[in-house]
Parts: C-alpha cells; sequence; structure tokens
C-alpha cells in the first residue's frame, strides 16, 4: 500500500514539473520500472563512480543501487531545482548537483565507469546535444559507456554528431511497456 501511494506521489510530482516545462521534463509520466532495469543492465557493481544525467525522481537511480552500486559512487546531474532537493533527501550518499548536463567538465569529477541519461534528447538543438556528449566523453574513462534512452526506435544523436565525436550508438533493447515505448541505445567512442 505504501509503494503505491510513493508512485502516485512520484508521478504527480513528474505531471506537475512536466507541464511547468514540458522540453525540459519531457515526459508526462517516470519511466517504468523495466525500462529502468533495460537501463543498467550490464552496469558493473564494482564501478567507481556512475553519473546519471536527469535523474528526476529517481526510477534510473533505485535500479543502479539495486545492481549494486554504491550509493555514493552515485553522481546524479539534474537540473529540476525540485527533483534536485528530493533527491538529496532520498539519496544522502551520492553526490547531486543541481545543474545542466553541459557543465559535467567543470565539476572536476572523478572519470566514470559509465554515464546514464534520462536526457530528452530529441528535443535539444544539436549544439546542445553535441556540448553535451563532449563533456559525457570527456569525464568517461576508456571503455565507458553512455547508456540513453529514447522514444523513438532510431538513435538519439544524429549520425553528424556520432562521428563527429567517434561514437557508435547501438540499440541494446525495446520496452514495450513503458510509456511511451522506449529504445535503449548503448553508445561507445570507436
Amino acid at each position: 500500500m505504501l509503494s503505491k501511494a510513493l508512485k502516485l506521489q512520484e508521478t504527480s510530482s513528474f505531471i506537475v514539473e512536466w507541464i511547468k516545462s514540458p522540453l525540459v521534463t519531457a515526459s508526462v509520466i517516470p519511466s517504468s520500472t523495466r525500462l529502468a532495469k533495460k537501463m543498467v543492465q550490464g552496469l558493473s557493481p564494482d564501478s567507481e563512480q556512475v553519473i546519471e544525467l536527469g535523474p528526476g525522481t529517481g526510477v534510473f537511480t533505485n535500479q543502479l543501487l539495486a545492481a549494486g552500486i554504491k550509493e555514493e559512487a552515485l553522481v546524479l546531474v539534474e537540473l529540476n531545482n525540485k527533483f534536485a532537493g528530493k533527491l538529496r533527501k532520498k539519496y544522502p550518499q551520492a553526490t547531486v548537483i543541481n545543474g545542466a548536463a553541459e557543465a559535467l567538465p567543470r565539476l572536476q569529477l572523478k572519470k566514470a565507469n559509465a554515464v546514464v541519461s534520462g536526457l530528452p534528447l530529441l528535443s535539444m538543438r544539436d549544439k546542445q546535444i553535441d556540448a553535451i556528449l563532449k563533456g559525457v566523453f570527456d569525464v568517461m574513462q576508456p571503455g565507458g559507456v553512455l547508456v540513453q534512452f529514447t522514444y523513438g526506435y532510431s538513435s538519439p544523436i544524429k549520425k553528424h554528431l556520432l562521428q563527429q565525436h567517434g561514437l557508435v550508438a547501438q540499440r541494446n533493447s525495446f520496452v514495450l511497456n513503458n510509456f511511451p515505448p522506449a529504445s535503449v541505445y548503448h553508445i561507445t567512442k570507436k
């Protein structure tokens, strides 16, 4: 019963933030648990640092913890001030940064094993995506992976941007029972 009440509270919070800023929040409701499980599938529990971009209410964060990644190894970068405040309370051992993903290189973080992204890339301009990709791969260890979901079937990153950064995008899975259905991509250096 408590779990359903928390899920309803999380969903209503998400709807309110979506109404305020639909291009930033990008979805009316949080991602499903099934999508979250696919997003973290294959990430090592021994990761020294995992960065999550746009964690929102923490759906992917919960699955990162369930996959064995330590809370203190998480860096949560959330643009929305209300979501960032809730994340600080919910995950006190994680590093929560209230800011934009483009700021990653200026944060002086140790190199991440992986970056998990809930950012709405399809609603962003190429220039912004370019800055995010540069930042992500500047703070990533060699061999690290950017895990990105999209509501489309194709890669959320245009071919010319992938080529410009020397990246390969591979669709890892498709989650039909998410609203809307979503594809999970693993993006790595060539």
